[in-house]
């Protein structure tokens, strides 16, 4: 700092640290020059006219790295940012859906938070790069029972306090307007939300937030407002010292009664036509705030601009995206709207001016900084949300059924019927239901189903997109396949996408590479597919990509030409076609089954049906069927949608008391007896683990225990040969891409094996199993050991 400060002209001290002199780097009269010591010790200077670091240091004839001290002298960055902060007085354990801990938030005296994370050698780091944003007491909320409500407050120490009650409370780490930084919330989807703002402006925004991401993903969402004076919860529960914990949980679980469900605000709709000659002006100057709100207010003008998540969207009718998705022609997609068009757009719906050097206003451009400020906001009120594009009527939420052309609030559907469909009954019965469910059965009469459930199955298929918008949380996979080839499962596919689509329904090859079937999803989530055929599995099936997306309605990823991550709906039917398919067991649990059994040698020579041309009689009947499926659904919902006795499905609970009732209470079997016979077939994972611990056996036989990154770099070097050598390393890597499902010869990440192994700890198969060796740890990371299964 000396050697600095002895080099400037006419230096002050402005404060303890701070001093102040004239930039050597510019003709500089005004001390615009400030000079700082940083937390590391390095010298920071700060040119309030522009010039950059590099050029002062120049100018004074230094390096850089002059500024910096010794590297003996440079505290440790812990040790940095602890003496910085202040005194910790308490820390919030972060962990992972298995207990392992992730991070924790410290809360230092004076207030002030910091997130840090083991650094693999007994202390912490501050860097948090990479490190996965879960839920504050994730491992207690993924042992919830289903109807428990789970409480959403703003900070850790209000959770605390409302676990201390029995309840079930969680947080995102950094507070009010972090939860979009959340890696992942799936474990709320399907549940009984309620959010507990803070009594300030922030809070209630947070909450509004919050619900709003939440809201078609849970059965319900409730914001409270609690009573009194105090900033947050647990100013509130302190306010009743002389209540007992059970007194106070109970008021909090009536006052969750009694809250009204939230519900989003209604968008305007533009019913008129647009007027050019009336569009607003936007006077374009340095309050870049006001441009922005002028601007985006304008917009909701444009009847063709929709918001999908957090991305200005539009919808695409005469060409397909290119994103490996086969579509057939006319498939109306939905598309992120480019930068270009937005500029163009907005010349449409407004005229823009700014003020000349002489004083005058006079027309102009929408500046470049002010587009994109505008697709960067995230947030657009007045722009509509889009769920899809129908060419159907849809179920809503209270039963009745959109039928009219554009744009429905409700659901977020955009209705653009190719053709008339016939009207459906405004109040319909069981006997309606009943009589639709005979309607739909002819269509499928020539198909040999193993048994009646997997019929029932089938139905559930053509109702679940057409009830989509009308229940929260996911929708499980429709897997349809065959003992034999030919037995007719890609055209019992097709039957369903030509009822709701009049088209075949969009086709995504399935890959076992993690990486591409993420890159796959995304592009769904985007185009806003109402539904998706993985067609013709061969191999597995099942990884943990797919698994995460059948259990969200949420999708997080980041879109070509964007540097941040983007959440966005993702809501089709999925639906497959295979012979014989083996799922792997996460997967299996998330599979509706339909089975098609046929003992013929020849089965493309079989004749006699009664429908010789299917596809033809289902477009030529195509409107009684929508009909007849739709009334099965309305009037399921409008007889109070009676509970059929079911047993849980878990994690498709919104799914199941809406489509798999209603198919129930239409007189069919429940759809998911499918399951069982599917899961005993089709787990995997137990040969896959029984394979690894063989290969285990012959790799580590001294049982000196295994650091799995180390283990990958040595099987996967660029100098082995994967085809011959060492057969314990053979038998290994055959063994992790097929725990993993990752194509032969490619080597898996770390994490990959890692969360392989976690959800397969001490599961003993063979009498042996795998677990962490707790008195071993390693900078690369856990050791992980072979166990043998003693006597008792």
């Amino acid at each position: 700092m000396s050697d600095v400060l002895s080099r400037l002209s006419g230096a002050r001290q402005t404060a303890d640290a701070q001093w102040e002199a004239r930039c050597p780097a510019h003709d500089d009269r005004h001390a615009s020059l400030s000079v700082s010591r940083g937390d590391d010790g390095r010298v920071l200077l700060h040119c309030h006219a522009g010039c950059s670091p590099m050029a002062v240091c120049q100018s004074l004839d230094l390096r850089l790295g002059q500024l910096f001290p010794p590297k003996s002298a440079m505290p440790s960055r812990s040790r940095s940012v602890a003496a910085a902060r202040g005194r910790i007085v308490a820390t919030y354990d972060y962990q992972d859906a298995n207990g392992e801990l992730l991070y924790q938030v410290v809360r230092f005296e004076p207030k002030d938070f910091r997130q840090r994370r083991p650094d693999g050698n007994g202390g912490w780091t501050w860097d948090m790069a990479g490190v996965p944003r879960v839920l504050y007491r994730l491992p207690e909320l993924m042992t919830a029972a289903p109807n428990e409500p789970f409480m959403v407050v703003e900070g850790e120490k209000d959770a605390d306090n409302l676990a201390a009650l029995g309840l079930h409370a969680t947080t995102n780490p950094g507070g009010a307007g972090k939860w979009s930084k959340l890696s992942d919330d799936s474990v709320i989807d399907g549940r009984f939300v309620a959010i507990l703002p803070d009594r300030d402006t922030p809070g209630r925004r947070h909450a509004e937030d919050v619900a709003a991401r939440l809201h078609g993903r849970t059965a319900q969402v409730r914001i409270l407002e609690l009573p009194g004076s105090g900033k947050d919860v647990s100013d509130w529960i302190e306010s009743r010292d002389s209540q007992t914990p059970q007194e106070l949980r109970d008021a909090l679980l009536s006052m969750f009664e009694s809250a009204p469900v939230w519900q989003p605000p209604v968008q305007p709709v533009v019913t008129a036509p647009f007027d050019p000659a009336r569009r607003p002006n936007v006077l374009i100057d340095t309050e870049e705030h006001r441009v922005v709100e002028e601007t985006i207010a304008a917009m909701s003008a444009d009847p063709d601009i929709y918001r999908r998540g957090a991305v200005l969207v539009r919808v695409i009718r005469d060409r397909q995206p290119e994103d490996g998705i086969l579509r057939s022609a006319g498939s109306a997609t939905i598309s992120t709207l480019p930068a270009a068009n937005l500029r163009e757009r907005l010349t449409r719906i407004a005229t823009f001016t700014k003020v000349n050097r002489k004083g005058e206003e006079v027309a102009t451009h929408p500046a470049s900084w002010l587009v994109s400020a505008i697709d960067a906001r995230g947030e657009w009120p007045g722009i509509r949300p889009l769920g899809a594009v129908a060419d159907a009527p849809v179920l809503r939420p209270d039963g009745s059924i959109w039928q009219s052309a554009g744009y429905d609030a409700a659901t977020g559907v955009l209705f653009e019927p190719a053709s008339a469909f016939p009207a459906i009954p405004e109040h319909p019965t069981i006997d309606h239901a009943r009589r639709a469910a005979v309607t739909l059965a002819e269509v499928v009469c020539d198909f040999p189903f193993e048994a009646d459930e997997h019929y029932g199955a089938w139905l559930a298929g053509v109702l679940t997109p057409l009830a989509r918008f009308a229940f929260a949380g996911p929708s499980p996979l429709f897997l349809i396949d065959a003992n034999v080839r030919g037995a007719g499962k890609g055209l019992l596919a097709q039957t369903i996408g030509r009822i709701i689509l009049d088209r075949e329904m969009p086709v995504s090859s399935y890959v076992h590479d993690p990486d591409e079937m993420r890159k796959k999803i995304t592009a769904i989530a985007i185009a806003g597919d109402r539904m998706i055929l993985f067609d013709n599995l061969e191999g597995a099936f099942g990884n943990d990509v797919l698994d995460r997306a059948l259990t969200t309605s949420r999708w997080k990823d980041r879109i070509l030409g964007r540097s941040e991550e983007i959440e966005l709906p993702l809501t089709p039917a999925w639906y497959a076609t295979g012979n014989n398919v083996q799922v792997a067991g996460d997967t299996a649990r998330r599979i509706i089954h339909i089975r098609l059994d046929l003992l013929a040698e020849h089965p493309e020579q079989r004749s006699g049906f009664r429908h010789p041309n299917l596809i033809a009689w289902i477009i030529a009947n195509r409107g009684r069927l929508i009909s007849a499926a739709l009334t099965i659904l309305s009037a399921y919902v409008k007889a109070g949608s009676p509970s059929q006795g079911l047993t849980p499905y878990g994690s498709f609970e919104g799914w199941s008391d809406l489509v798999r009732q209603a198919v129930v209470w239409a007189g069919l079997p429940d759809p998911c007896l499918t399951r069982v016979k599917l899961a005993e077939a089709s787990d995997t994972s137990i040969d896959a683990l029984s394979q690894l611990i063989t290969a285990w056996k012959q790799f580590d036989p001294g049982h000196r225990g295994i650091v799995v990154s180390e283990m990958l770099a040595e099987l996967y070097s660029q100098q082995r040969d994967y085809t011959s050598g060492d057969p314990a390393a053979i038998a290994m890597r055959s063994a992790l891409e097929n725990l993993v499902s990752c194509p032969a010869g490619k080597s898996p990440s770390p994490r990959q094996v890692g969360n392989k192994l976690r959800h397969s700890r001490r599961r003993v198969v063979g009498g042996a199993y795998l677990d962490m060796d707790t008195g071993k740890y390693h900078r690369s990371g856990a050791v992980w050991r072979l166990f043998e299964v003693t006597n008792g």
